[in-house]
C-alpha cells in the first residue's frame, strides 16, 4: 500500500524547501524503480530446489546483491545481505551497502539505510532484523514489509525494497528444510513425575504417592497432581507448564492431550458419589506421565525440557519472571498430626490461589524437599510429612525415607509453585528430633493425688520437664505422677518437653475417675439435670466429658470428625440429631451415656413428644436471642439520650416512651404494647377501633382523652380515669412457635399465648394503614416459625426462626412483597435517632400492618457478611399512614459498625411480617446517607408550624384528622422544648415541622354531606360518606358527577366485578363501575344479590325482570323473572320467535314435535316452523301439523315427504286398515298409510269397491 512519508519540511529554510522540491520530482522515477525491482524479481535464476511462499528454508548461510537506485540525495549504489538460517529460523541479517554508497551529507543514504537495517526508535519494526527468530519463509519478509508500509516518495520505502528483495533472492538459494530438521518451541502443560519435578529444585528422590482410599487421589483434594493409574492407588506428580525447544521430541512419543481429550472420574466420598467429566487440559488429571497439553501463549512460569542422550526427559529449576517473596505470611510447626510426624500450617498465601502444583521446603543446612499431594499436601495450606514413626495416615503407609534427615535441621524457606505464580516463604522454623520411646500413664481415681507412669527411650541428653494442664502441682519421681488430690474427673495429657528444645516433645492421655453418678433425666425439660447430692458443676462437668453416647443399640462419637451432638452443652437433648430425625411421636429410645471419668454409664428413656402450634409474645430480648445479630438476647439498657431526645440506644431491652401519641396505635398492629398510669396500673391494648378507643387485650375497652391546654391525658376502663404516664413496646405480639404439647400449659401461664382457631387482631385504620382481624391457623410450615426449649427450672427459650411455606393465617396464602414497586429509598436524613434509614413509600400499606421485626445485613465492599443486625420497633423501625414504612438503624449497644467499617456499602435489610414471606430490600449506602446528629440551629419553621396549629379550631374539622394533628402537635411540641434543652437535633425539628404541616393540610372539613365522594381523598380513594364521616357501614351503588360506583364498607372498590344492589335495582359491575352497556345472560359468583350461582337477564347493565328467551356466549336461555330458569322444558317465545328450551337453554339441535301451554309444535333446529302443514314426529308418534301447530282437531288423510297417512283427532293410527276420505277423496289404508301399489277390490260397510293405485273408486 502507499502510504504518506513521515518526513517534515521547513520552508523557512532554503535549503529544505529545495529538497522538497527536489523530492517530488523524484515521484515518478521511485515507482518506476519499484516496477523495475518487481521485473527483476520475475526473473531471478531460481533454482530447482529453491524455497518460495511458506516454504522453510534449510539451515545454511546464502547472500545476494541488489540494486539502489540514485536520486537527487544519493548517488546509486549496491547492497548485499547475508542471510543466516537455524533451525528453520531467520538467525542473523548481514546487511552490507557497496559501490557508491556514501554515509555523509544531510540528505545521504545512511539514515535511510538504517532505518531499513534497523528500525528506527519508535519503530523498530521497519527495519530488517525484526525477522531475527520468525520462521524462514519467503512469506516472513513480505509481511514484514507490508506491515510497514512503502510510500513511492519516500527514500526510506527505495533503500528498504532493495533490501528486502536481496533477503528474498539470498533466501531462495536454500534448500526447502525437511520437515523432521524444523523446530517449533513450543509451551506445553506436562505430567512431570514428582521426582523429575523435584530434582532441579533439590531433591531427587521425591516417589509418587501410594493410596489405599483411591477417592482422594481422582478428586479436588489432588489439584495440581496427577495420577496415571485409573483405579486411584497412585498420585504420580505435577502437572505443569513447561517450555520445549522442539515439539517434534514429543510428537508420537508421548500423549497428547488436545481440546477434544475427555475423561470421566467418578468417586465416592463421605457416602456421596458425583461424577466430574475432565475435558480438554483438565484431562492430564488422569493420564500417562509426560502426556502434555499445547498452550497458544507463553505462560509466566515454566520448566525448560531437555532430551538427554538416552532419550530420557529432564526439566531444569522453574524459570519466572519473577517469584514473590511473601514476608507476612508464616508457619506454625506441630510434632503431633494425624497426617505424619510433622506439620507445617501456613498462613498469609495470597486468597488468589486456586492451585498448589508442588511445595519444597527448604533448610539452612542447604537441603531442599519436595512435597507430593493428599500424602504432604493437604487443603494448600496444611504441609505434612512423615519421618518413619508415623507411618500410615486414612490406611495408606507414608513415604517417610527423604524426610528423616530433616530432622535437627531448621527451615528457612518454603516454595510454593501455584497457578497465581512462585511465592517464597521465609521463616526460621527449627525441626526437633523424634526418637523411639513409650510414655503411658495409669487411670486412677480423682481424689487419689497420684499415679503411675512408664517411660521408655529418653536419650541421655533430654532434659525432661513434666507438665499437665488442668492439675496442680505436677511431679514425676521414681515413676509416680503425683497431683493435689482436688482434681477434677475427666482426661488429661501429661506433656514432656525437653528443656533444650533439641527433641520433641512427648505426651500420654489418662483418665482420672470416679463412681459418684451426678446426672439425671427430667422428663418435662428433656434433658439433663444434676442428680440427687449433686452440684451444677458436677453436672457441667459430666456434660464436658461426654464421649459417646448410645441410642437404642448405636454408637454416636461426641465429638471428632463424625461425631454427633446427642445432648447439648446445656444438658438438653438434641431431638433433631440423626437417631431422632424420623422419628414420630410416642416413639421411644433408650438413650444410654458413656462419659470420660466416669465408672457408671447413665441411662434413660426418651419419648418423643408431641408439639402444639400456636402464637406467643415475645419480648425483643427472647425474640432475637438465636438470630445471629449482634448482642442477640442482651437486655441491657443504655442511659445515653438519642437526637430524638429518647432513650434508645440499649441492646434489646423495652422501648420507653413519654408520650401518647402513635405509638399506641402503630405499635398494637404487630408489637406488645403495655400502657402505665400514674398509678402503676398496666393497659395491654390490641387494636383500636377510632383514635381514642382501644380494645384491650383483657376484652374491656380502654378510652383515651387527651387535653391540649393541661397536657394531661385521661384513661378510662370500665368508668374508672387515671391519669396517663407513659407506654412501652415489649416486643413482638404474634411470634408463630411450637411447643410441646406436654408443656403447652405451662407455657401458657407464662406467656400471652392464642392458640389455633382464636382471633388475631391489631391496629388503628388510618389513611394507608388499616386494621386487621385474622383467625390462627399456625403449622410446622409456617414462615418465622420458632421450636420451644422448656428448661428444667421451667424457664423457656426460643429458637431461631424457620423460613416456611404458610402464612400462618387461616384460608390465607402466604404473601410476598414486591419490592420493586414499593418505592425503595435510602434518605439521607433522620429525625429520629437513627445513623441509616431505609423508606418504603410506595404499595406498603398491607406489609406496614403486618411487620413485625427487621433485620440488617451489612456487607461493605463484598459478597461477604461482615454483621447483622437486630431492631426494634418505635426504636429503629415505623410505618407511617402516609409516608411509608421508615426503616431505620440506630447507634446503639444492638448496632455497632465493625472497626474499619464505616457504614458504606452493600446493605439487605430484611423485614419479617405476619402472613408474609421475608421481604429482603437491598441498597447501597454513599457516604451522603450517614446521617449524624446537627446541633439546632433553627426552629422558626417549627415554631410558625405549631402556632398555626393551635390557631385552628377542633370543630371545624373531622374527629379523625384532628385526632391524627393532635398526635402530630403534640410531638412537636415536645421536640420544641427539647430543642431549649439541647436534647434534640436539627434533623428531628425538621421533621417534626414537615409532620405537623403535613397534618395540617391533611385536616378534612367537618360536614354533613351524604353520598359518594365527587373527588378522591388524599389517600387516592373514593369514600362514601353519612352526615360528612366515612361510612364504613355501607356496601350499594352510589352516584356522583362521574358515574355510578360500587361502594364496598364505604369505599369505591374499582377491583370490583360482579352484582351489587341499591335502592333502584339490582346491577352489573365491571372494575368498580356501572357502565350501562353491559346486555347479557351473567352468572353472579358471590351471591351478592340473590343464590350464589344464579344467572341474571342483564340490560343496560341492569338486571331486568323480564319473562322471555335471551342468549349470552354459551347460548340462548328461558328467563322467568330476571333469571335463568334452568327446570324450564318447553315451547317459549321472544321477540325473535318460539324456540324449544330445554333444561332452561334453546336446543338447537332438537327438531320433532313439542309442547307448551298453547299446544304441541313443529320444532325445526329448536325454533316453531309456522309453516309447517305436514305429518311429523317426536317421541310419542307422528302427528298432522297444521300452520306448525299439531292440530288435534282433525280426522281424516293428510300427506307428508313420505306419504299419506291415516290420521285421527291430530295423530297417524298405524293400526288402521281400510278406506278413509280427505278432501281428495277416498283412499285404501293399510297400516295406517295410503297403499298406492293396491289395485283391487275392498269392502267397507257391507260394500264392495273397486281400488286404482290406492285410491277408491265410488
Amino acid at each position: 500500500m502507499l502510504v504518506q512519508s513521515d518526513d517534515i519540511f521547513d520552508f523557512e529554510n532554503e535549503k529544505y524547501k529545495e529538497e522538497f522540491m527536489r523530492r517530488k520530482k523524484l515521484s515518478m522515477k521511485v515507482v518506476a524503480a519499484i516496477l523495475a525491482a518487481a521485473t527483476f524479481m520475475s526473473t531471478y535464476p531460481t533454482a530447482a530446489f529453491a524455497v518460495t511462499k511458506s516454504q522453510v528454508a534449510a539451515d545454511g548461510v546464502n547472500n545476494a546483491t541488489t540494486h539502489v537506485e540514485s536520486d537527487d540525495e544519493w548517488n546509486s549504489y549496491d547492497v548485499t545481505v547475508g542471510v543466516t538460517v537455524e533451525d528453520g529460523k531467520f538467525k542473523e541479517f548481514l546487511v552490507t551497502p557497496t559501490n557508491g554508497y556514501e554515509a555523509s551529507g544531510d540528505f545521504g543514504s545512511k539514515t535511510y539505510f538504517e532505518k531499513a537495517v534497523n528500525g528506527t526508535t519508535k519503530k523498530p519494526d521497519m527495519g530488517i532484523k525484526a525477522l531475527v527468530g520468525q520462521p524462514a519463509t519467503q512469506e516472513s519478509i513480505d509481511n514484514w514489509f507490508t506491515a510497514n508500509g512503502y510510500d513511492t516518495k519516500s527514500g526510506a520505502t527505495i533503500t528498504r525494497t532493495a533490501v528486502k528483495d536481496a533477503a528474498k533472492e539470498a533466501l531462495s538459494k536454500f534448500e526447502e528444510a525437511k520437515k523432521e530438521d524444523v523446530k517449533q518451541e513450543a509451551y506445553v502443560l506436562m505430567n512431570i513425575p514428582y521426582a523429575a519435578f523435584y530434582a532441579a529444585e533439590g531433591d531427587s528422590d521425591v516417589d509418587a504417592v501410594s493410596s489405599a482410599t483411591k477417592m482422594k487421589t481422582r478428586a479436588s483434594l489432588a489439584a495440581g497432581s496427577y495420577h496415571v493409574n485409573n483405579d486411584g492407588s497412585d498420585i504420580s506428580g505435577i502437572t505443569f507448564p513447561v517450555k520445549v525447544s522442539d515439539l517434534a521430541a514429543l510428537t508420537g512419543k508421548y500423549t497428547q492431550i488436545t481440546d477434544e481429550s475427555k475423561v470421566e472420574i467418578t468417586t465416592s466420598i463421605k457416602g456421596k458419589e458425583s461424577t466430574t467429566t475432565y475435558v480438554g487440559k483438565d484431562a492430564l488429571f488422569e493420564s500417562a506421565d509426560y502426556s502434555y497439553y499445547v498452550l497458544s501463549e507463553a505462560p509466566s512460569y515454566y520448566k525448560e525440557l531437555t532430551v538427554n542422550k538416552d532419550g530420557t526427559l529432564s526439566f531444569g529449576a522453574v524459570k519466572t519472571s519473577s517469584a514473590t517473596t511473601l514476608d507476612n505470611a508464616n508457619g506454625t510447626l506441630s510434632t503431633s498430626t494425624k497426617y505424619g510426624d510433622y506439620q507445617l500450617d501456613i498462613e498469609g498465601l495470597p486468597k488468589n490461589i486456586n492451585t498448589v502444583y508442588g511445595v519444597t521446603i527448604s533448610t539452612k543446612e542447604g537441603d531442599s524437599y519436595g512435597l507430593r499431594h493428599v500424602e504432604n499436601i493437604w487443603k494448600k495450606t496444611e504441609l505434612a510429612w512423615s519421618t518413619g514413626f508415623v507411618t500410615e495416615s486414612h490406611g495408606c503407609q507414608l513415604s517417610y525415607a527423604d524426610y528423616v534427615s530433616m530432622m535437627g535441621q531448621t527451615i528457612n524457606n518454603v516454595t510454593y509453585y501455584t497457578d497465581a505464580g512462585v511465592y517464597n516463604i521465609p521463616m526460621n522454623q527449627y525441626v526437633p528430633v523424634k526418637f523411639a520411646n513409650t510414655v503411658a500413664v495409669e487411670n486412677a481415681s480423682a481424689d487419689a493425688g497420684k499415679t503411675t507412669v512408664a517411660i521408655t527411650g529418653l536419650p541421655s541428653d533430654y532434659d525432661a520437664v513434666y507438665s499437665v494442664d488442668g492439675l496442680n502441682n505436677v511431679s514425676v519421681k521414681d515413676g509416680i505422677l503425683s497431683f493435689d488430690k482436688s482434681a477434677a474427673v475427666g482426661e488429661y495429657t501429661l506433656k514432656i518437653t525437653d528443656k533444650s528444645g533439641k527433641y520433641a516433645d512427648l505426651s500420654a492421655t489418662f483418665e482420672l475417675t470416679t463412681d459418684k453418678a451426678v446426672a439425671a433425666y427430667d422428663n418435662a425439660s428433656d434433658s439433663l439435670v444434676a442428680a440427687k447430692d449433686a452440684a451444677a458443676d458436677d453436672l457441667s462437668a459430666y456434660i464436658k466429658n461426654i464421649k459417646s453416647v448410645n441410642v437404642n443399640g448405636k454408637d454416636y462419637a461426641a465429638s471428632g470428625k463424625k461425631s454427633v451432638t446427642i445432648i447439648n452443652k446445656d444438658g438438653s437433648l438434641n431431638e433433631s440429631a440423626t437417631p431422632f430425625k424420623d422419628a414420630k411421636p410416642g416413639d421411644e429410645f433408650t438413650v444410654s451415656v458413656k462419659a470420660t471419668g466416669y465408672a457408671n454409664d447413665f441411662t434413660f428413656t426418651y419419648v418423643v413428644p408431641e408439639y402444639s402450634y400456636v402464637y406467643a409474645s415475645l419480648s425483643y430480648a427472647e425474640y432475637y436471642a438465636a438470630e445471629n445479630v449482634q448482642n442477640a438476647g442482651s437486655t441491657l439498657s443504655s442511659d445515653t439520650m438519642d437526637t430524638n431526645g429518647e432513650y434508645d440506644k440499649g441492646a434489646f431491652d423495652v422501648v420507653t416512651r413519654a408520650t401518647a401519641n402513635h405509638g399506641l396505635h402503630r405499635g398494637s398492629f404487630q408489637q406488645d404494647v403495655v400502657i402505665y398510669d400514674t398509678d402503676g396500673n398496666e393497659y395491654e391494648p390490641v387494636s383500636w377501633t377510632d383514635a381514642n378507643t382501644a380494645i384491650l387485650k383483657d376484652g374491656k375497652t380502654l378510652v383515651k382523652a387527651s387535653d391540649r391546654k393541661t397536657g394531661i391525658t385521661t384513661l378510662t376502663v370500665d368508668g374508672k380515669n387515671a391519669t396517663y404516664d407513659h407506654y412501652v413496646i415489649k416486643g413482638i405480639k404474634y411470634v408463630p412457635v411450637k411447643v410441646k404439647t406436654k408443656n403447652l400449659e405451662a407455657f401458657k401461664k407464662a406467656y400471652s399465648v392464642v392458640e389455633n382457631g382464636e382471633k388475631l387482631s391489631g391496629g388503628y385504620s388510618e389513611n394507608n394503614l388499616k386494621s386487621y382481624e385474622a383467625v390462627a391457623a399456625v403449622d410446622a410450615n409456617t414462615n418465622g416459625l420458632k421450636t420451644v426449649s422448656m428448661s428444667a427450672d421451667g424457664s423457656f427459650s426460643f429458637g431461631a426462626a424457620a423460613i416456611g411455606t404458610t402464612s400462618g393465617l387461616k384460608d390465607t396464602e402466604l404473601k410476598t412483597a414486591d419490592t420493586a414497586k414499593m418505592g425503595v429509598e435510602v434518605v439521607s436524613s433522620s429525625k429520629f435517632g437513627d445513623f441509616l434509614r431505609v423508606d418504603l413509600t410506595e404499595n406498603y400499606g398491607d406489609l406496614g400492618a403486618a411487620m413485625q421485626s427487621v433485620e440488617w445485613t451489612y456487607y461493605g465492599n463484598g459478597d461477604k457478611v461482615i454483621a447483622t443486625y437486630g431492631t426494634k420497633f418505635a426504636a429503629d423501625n415505623w410505618m407511617h399512614k402516609m409516608m411509608g414504612i421508615q426503616l431505620g438503624l440506630t447507634d446503639s449497644l444492638r448496632c455497632q459498625l465493625p472497626e474499619g467499617t464505616d457504614g458504606t456499602g452493600k446493605w439487605v435489610v430484611t423485614i419479617h411480617a405476619l402472613g408474609y414471606a421475608d421481604t429482603n430490600v437491598e441498597v447501597n449506602v454513599t457516604a451522603d446517607d450517614i446521617h449524624t446528629a446537627t446541633p439546632v440551629s433553627d426552629t422558626s419553621k417549627l415554631e410558625a408550624a405549631i402556632k398555626a396549629a393551635e390557631a385552628l379550631n377542633k370543630d371545624d374539622y373531622t374527629e379523625k384528622t384532628w385526632s391524627d394533628l393532635e398526635a402530630e402537635l403534640k410531638e412537636a411540641q415536645d421536640d420544641l422544648a427539647n430543642a431549649a434543652k439541647g436534647k434534640t437535633s436539627q434533623e428531628s425539628v425538621d421533621e417534626s415541622t414537615a409532620h405537623l404541616n403535613a397534618a395540617i393540610a391533611a385536616l378534612e372539613k367537618a360536614n354533613k354531606f351524604t353520598g359518594l365522594a365527587n373527588s378522591k381523598a388524599a389517600d387516592g380513594n373514593w369514600y362514601y360518606y353519612v352526615n360528612g364521616e366515612i361510612a364504613t357501614n355501607v356496601t350499594t351503588v352510589a352516584k356522583n358527577v362521574n358515574g355510578w360506583y360500587y361502594v364496598k364498607n364505604g369505599k369505591v372498590d374499582f377491583t370490583y366485578n360482579g352484582f351489587a344492589s341499591n335502592e333502584n335495582g339490582n346491577w352489573y359491575v365491571k372494575n368498580g363501575c356501572v357502565k350501562f352497556d353491559v346486555n347479557d345472560v351473567v352468572k353472579d359468583t358471590t351471591g351478592a344479590i340473590g343464590a350464589k350461582g344464579t344467572w341474571y337477564y342483564v340490560t343496560g347493565s341492569k338486571v331486568t325482570n323480564a319473562n322471555t328467551v335471551a342468549k349470552n356466549a354459551n347460548g340462548w336461555w328461558r328467563i322467568v323473572n330476571g333469571k335463568v330458569d334452568f327446570n324450564c322444558n318447553s315451547v317459549e317465545k321472544n321477540e325473535n320467535g318460539w324456540w324449544y328450551i330445554r333444561g332452561g337453554k334453546v336446543d338447537f339441535s332438537y327438531t320433532g314435535v313439542a309442547k307448551n301451554t298453547n299446544g304441541w309444535w313443529r320444532i325445526v333446529n329448536g325454533k316453531v316452523d309456522f309453516n309447517c302443514n305436514s305429518v311429523e314426529k317426536n317421541a310419542n308418534g307422528w302427528w298432522y301439523i297444521r300452520g306448525g301447530k299439531v292440530d288435534f282437531s282433525y280426522t281424516g288423510v293428510a300427506k307428508n315427504a313420505n306419504g299419506w297417512w291415516r290420521i285421527e283427532n291430530g295423530k297417524v293410527n298405524f293400526n288402521f286398515n281400510g278406506i278413509a276420505q280427505n278432501s281428495n277423496g277416498w283412499w285404501y289404508i293399510k297400516g295406517g298409510k295410503v297403499d298406492f301399489s293396491y289395485n283391487g277390490t275392498v269392502k267397507s260397510n257391507g260394500k264392495t269397491y273397486k281400488v286404482v293405485n290406492g285410491k277408491v273408486r265410488v
